[in-house]
């Protein structure tokens, strides 16, 4: 059994290319599954075996926690295994809400680590009862689809994903596993206790459901799949449907008719998800809205969603605005050249200079941004002018995004996207929208040339000396 598990959790870590190179960051609070996971990632086959740190939070939530920490220090030293501790003390835990706190903390604390070590993953030892009590819960919780899928992988910091090996594997088999390999762990003696929502469920309901149906677990496994596989899917057409709808600083009214019924309730959910925020347009005010805008006898409407967000519709157009916009008129900026190492004040907005010689880090505002190019990717002179919606900012691969979309992806309000300033070239090509998103060039930097940056300060900062 030992050796059958090791075999699957192997070929479950197949598919992230681990090597001896790569530095991986164990969540381990000494409980059965975390160990398991530490001692499985131990013995991988050394040419797979990436560099292990382990990282333990300390709560001080019950009175074994300090042996716990003396445990996992103990063991990462007879391992010859890093290991990085926090500790949570009392006088910082919150009156209510500590379950919800104490996630953040480790959370928290795990990207810290992961930042450290330059670590290309976080593995936590979630396994497949974890998975189907999470479902059962948000499932009597009740909400909207996407908040059905389960535990499942995401980024924890721009370079680090978090990971869960152990979700094909059973509580069963993982505490046989450390049975057989006489591992040594800790229980937490508030699994036990059913006051919890969790632990209703761990101990009544899913036992009751794997005698129903021996293949539980693994149903669960395949619909989160499923779930998953369709969600991101649908995501990408509601994605693909908005671009084709963006019009001005709003919507397509015409197009957006066009659509099939459902598509329209799943374009506008999308839209005022990322526009006003996710779940903050209640079902209601969704119905309302398509309401609105199916209404050919009513060509223009208001629909108030909260104290700051109008739904408008327009004849032509449709879409959210700040309630302030109305009165609100953009900041529109000249055309100015910039001279060499100078800074050029944008009024509004901030200053922004491009300069020959590099500053030192500490010398900045932890709010300035800095683009570094070579001469090679610059054609002088460079202008600052105000930002036209079509203006197309370079990607890669040799895609291109309009300035229109790159201000709505920043949420910039629509009152505020006329005008905002974007540095050009010569030619007229976009090479930075101001403190948004910067174009990529695709010439090489050759390191043997000279080297320019350009440094944007928003408004509110202290001078550079």
């Amino acid at each position: 059994m030992n050796g059958s598990l090791q075999r699957e959790f192997n070929l479950t870590l197949r598919k992230y290319n681990l090597k001896p190179t790569d530095t991986v960051v164990v969540g381990v609070s000494t409980g059965v599954d975390s160990m398991v996971l530490l001692t499985l990632l131990e013995e991988l086959p050394s040419q797979r075996r990436p560099k292990i740190v382990v990282a333990h939070v300390n709560h001080k939530l019950r009175a074994q926690s300090t042996q716990e920490q003396a445990f996992i220090e103990k063991y990462t030293q007879t391992h010859n295994l890093r290991v990085e501790i926090k500790v949570w003390s009392v006088n910082q835990h919150p009156k209510t809400g500590i379950e919800n706190a104490a996630r953040k903390i480790r959370y928290d604390f795990f990207a810290e680590v992961a930042r450290k070590f330059q670590a290309r993953f976080l593995f936590t030892a979630h396994q497949a009862d974890d998975q189907a009590e999470t479902f059962l819960m948000k499932l009597v919780r009740g909400g909207a689809l996407q908040q059905l899928q389960g535990i499942d992988s995401r980024k924890l910091t721009q370079n680090t994903m978090v990971v869960r090996p152990l979700l094909p594997f059973s509580k069963e088999a993982i505490r046989q596993f450390a049975t057989r390999k006489q591992l040594k762990w800790y229980e937490d003696q508030t699994n036990t206790d059913e006051s919890f929502t969790r632990n209703r469920m761990r101990h009544q309901i899913v036992p009751r459901l794997k005698q129903e149906n021996a293949q539980f677990l693994k149903h669960v496994q395949d619909y989160e799949t499923q779930l998953q596989l369709l969600i991101r899917a649908t995501e990408q057409r509601e994605e693909q449907l908005t671009k084709e709808l963006v019009f001005d600083d709003g919507y397509r009214t015409e197009r957006f008719l066009e659509l099939s019924t459902e598509w329209q309730n799943l374009t506008i959910q999308y839209i005022s998800d990322h526009e006003v925020g996710e779940g903050k347009v209640s079902k209601q005010q969704q119905e309302e809205i398509l309401c609105l805008l199916g209404n050919l006898q009513k060509p223009t409407g208001k629909l108030q969603i909260n104290a700051q967000m109008d739904f408008i519709k327009d004849y032509q157009k449709f879409g959210f605005f700040l309630t302030t916009e109305l009165q609100k008129k953009p900041l529109i900026i000249s055309d100015s050249m910039l001279i060499l190492n100078q800074w050029h004040s944008i009024e509004g907005y901030g200053k922004v200079g491009v300069f020959e010689t590099d500053y030192d880090a500490k010398k900045l505002d932890d709010l300035c941004q800095v683009m570094q190019l070579s001469e090679n990717q610059l054609i002088f002179p460079l202008t600052v002018r105000s930002a036209k919606p079509h203006d197309k900012l370079g990607l890669k691969n040799t895609h291109q995004k309009s300035v229109r979309r790159a201000l709505m992806d920043a949420k910039v309000p629509s009152w505020q996207r006329v005008g905002w300033p974007l540095l050009v070239d010569k030619n007229e090509q976009p090479l930075w929208l101001l403190g948004l998103r910067k174009s990529w060039l695709q010439t090489p930097f050759d390191g043997d040339v000279q080297k320019y940056f350009i440094i944007w300060k928003p408004n509110n900062l202290e001078e550079l000396n």
